[in-house]
Order: structure tokens, then sequence, then C-alpha cells
């Protein structure tokens, strides 16, 4: 296999801090909220309104890279971001101190978090086009893999950072990851636009979000993003009121959570998916086993041990499941539908953020272990869907690198 081009280790390193951010939000904010008063249904409305935001935006900023280029859209993403993290440690820290309060701190967090689904959701779709438009169908899984990568290293690093931050400052961490994000704006543009990065004129139709080549793959996007949901948004809840409730700082706890979980994923995505080169189907099919297992393994957890075991398997089967929807999409389309394809993928996975406050937030006030039992679910009937779905078993050929792409996705529809 041939190098990949090191432009993808620079857009890894914005996603890196993107993952960062995104960790300490989903960390702090759970346990913190009930201190300031918000309710698990108004916090679980914080990230809801932020997914939705993801959810509209990110289809609109993928079309928008295949028209005006990658690096401009990449770039939107990363400044939205860090405004973001900015607005958002602020809005904290007037929480903390007494200045805002009630629904007016709600409001604010809600709209910092606002800032992030509209600009931020960006950063993915452009980012993921511009990895495909540098790569080939044999390079397309590492090239994802290593894209992905960023992301979970920042999940990794982003507690553990901020847990030596946090000493000096409660927002201090926020803001060492903006500036982050600022660097990686700077150093993307001195990078010349190549004529990969330039928008071609599309000789094909448009592509539609039930087009055959497209809709199988978000449909496990869904799956995923309502798992992933379920665990990020409930996670800190459930260290605090069954594994260590007697703990004074159960956010520690949660932390080493996280960040086995995002272990577990760079392990698959730069291991599984890179090194070894396994095709995009298999990654998914395989992917979406060790979530479900790892998910019934967390409904039943009573111990450190085996939640932390948990954790880092639900990250591996994550970190397979993500990378292998990302090639898999990519090598569905052609190469005038990357940003698209890539938007349409950021679109889905936030939907389970969105009814993550209907539905995972009232199961779990209801029993702590039905959230993981319903995702568990999920991923049943999405292993099921995967290995009766034609194409997901195309995809998952050894020798599909070597077909004609245009003639086997006809086939598809015939």
């Amino acid at each position: 296999m041939s190098k990949l081009p090191s432009i993808i280790w620079l857009l890894s390193g914005g996603l890196f801090f993107v993952g960062a951010g995104q960790s300490v939000v989903f960390i702090t904010i759970p346990p913190l909220a009930r201190d300031l008063g918000l309710s698990e249904v108004e916090t679980g409305s914080i990230f809801a309104v932020s997914a939705l935001a993801w959810m509209l935006f990110s289809p609109y900023w993928g079309k928008l890279s295949d028209q005006l280029g990658r690096k401009i859209i990449v770039i939107v993403g990363l400044i939205g971001c860090a405004v973001s993290l900015i607005l958002f440690s602020s809005a904290l820290s007037l929480g903390t101190t007494g200045v805002l309060l009630g629904w007016k701190l709600l409001a604010v967090l809600i709209f910092a978090r606002m800032i992030n689904g509209i600009l931020g959701s960006a950063t993915r779709p452009g980012a993921g086009a511009w990895v495909a438009d540098v790569t080939n169908q044999d390079q397309r899984s590492g090239g994802f893999g290593r894209l992905n990568a960023g992301f979970s290293a920042g999940r990794i690093a982003g507690p553990a950072i901020a847990g030596f931050l946090l000493v000096i400052s409660y927002t201090l961490p926020f803001y060492i990851f903006s500036v982050g994000l600022l660097f990686i704006t700077v150093m993307l543009l001195r990078q010349p636009s190549t004529e990969l990065e330039k928008k071609e004129e599309d000789p094909v139709s448009n592509l539609e979000l039930l087009d055959n080549r497209v809709w199988p793959f978000l449909i496990i996007g869904i799956s995923l993003g309502i798992c992933n949901a379920a665990v990020v948004q409930t996670s800190s809840f459930y260290f605090l009121d069954v594994i260590v409730p007697s703990v004074p700082n159960p956010i520690a706890y949660a932390s080493v959570g996280f960040m086995l979980a995002a272990f577990g994923s760079i392990i698959g995505q730069l291991l599984i998916a890179d090194k070894l080169r396994v095709s995009p189907g298999s990654l998914i099919r395989w992917g979406t086993f060790l979530i479900a297992i790892a998910l019934l393994c967390i409904s039943f957890s009573k111990t450190l041990n085996l939640i932390y075991f948990s954790f880092f398997l639900f990250g591996l089967g994550q970190g397979t499941q993500s990378t292998g929807l990302a090639a898999g999409i990519s090598l569905s389309v052609g190469k005038h539908h990357q940003g698209k394809a890539n938007g349409f993928m950021g679109m889905v996975i936030p939907v389970g953020h969105i009814f993550s406050p209907l539905i995972a937030m009232p199961l779990y006030m209801a029993s702590p272990h039905y959230p993981y039992l319903l995702g568990f679910l999920v991923m049943f009937f999405s292993l099921l869907f995967i290995q009766s779905n034609k194409q997901h078993k195309w995809i998952r050929k050894k020798g599909y690198k070597r077909v004609n792409l245009e003639e086997a996705q006809s086939l598809e529809e015939t």
C-alpha cells in the first residue's frame, strides 16, 4: 500500500482538538448540571439542540465543500468549534459564581452548543471529503481510520489534560482546546489548494438521501448515533448512581471509562482499519457486533473492572464501525459527491442526541440499565440488516477494491 498523504494527519489534528473539547463538555456537564439546578431532561436538551443543528447543517456544508473546495469549509468548522467552547466555558463560569442562573444559564449553554452544531458541523464533511480526494480505493479505509483516530485521541487526551488544568481553572481546558483549534486553522491556511481539492463539473445526477448507494449506510449511522448518545449522556450518571455512588468525585471514574473507549476506538481505526486493511463492510459488521456485546455488558455492570472493559469494547466497536461507514459510503459514490455523502453521514450520527432526552433519559430515570439494553437491541437489529442488505454484502467482499464501482453499484440497483 502506498503512503498516505500527510495532509490527513493535519486534518486528524483538527479533529483531535474537536474530540478533546467535546469529551470535556460531555463529561463535566451531567454531574455539574445538578449543582447548577438543571434537570436531566434540561441537560439532555443542551446536547439535543446542538445535535439538531448539526443534523440540519451537515449536509449543507458537505454540498458546499463540493462547490467551494474542502479547505474553506474545514476552516469554518474549526473556528465554529473554538467559538462554541469559549462561549460555553464562559457560561459555566458565570453559572458557578451565581451570576447566571436558571433559564438564562440554560439558554446561554444551548446557544453555545448551537454554534457548535451550525458551524462546527462543517468540520467532518469537509475533512472526510478531503481525505476521499487524496486517497485511492485501496487507501480509503486507512485514510478514514487515521482521520477518525484524531478525534478518538482527543477523547482520550481531553479528560486527561482537563484533569490537570482543572486544578488551575475550571474553564482553562476549554480555552486551551480552543487555541489548539485556531492553531490547526492557521496551519490549514498555509496549505495550497490542490487540483484534487477543487470542484469539477458534475456530469451525473444529484445524490439524494434515499439513493441506493447511500441509505443503507445511513441506517447504520443512525443506529450508531442512538447508542453513542445513550452512552455519552447517561454514563456519568451511571457511574454516580450505580458504579461508585459513595465517592466524592465520580467524574474522575467516568473520565477513565471515556478514555478507555477512545483508546479502543484508536485501535479499531489505526490497527484494524489502517494496518490490517479490513474491508469497509467487515468493519461495519464486526463493529456492530462488538458494540452490541459492550452495551449488554454495561447494562449488567456493577464493578469498575467490568464496566471499564465494556467501555473499551464499546470504543473498539465504534472505531471499526464508524470507519467502515465512512469508507463504505465514500466508495459507493463517485468523486463528485464526496462532500455531500460525508454530509449525509454527519447528518444521521447526531440523531441519537436529538431523541436521547425523549427516550434514553426517561428510560434511565425508570432504571439506569434500560438505555444500554435499548442500545443492545438497536445494534442487534442493525446486525440483521447488515447481513441481509446487498450494499453491505458488496462492500464486504475482499475483491471490492478491484471491481469497477459504477458497474457494481448498477448491479446492486437491479
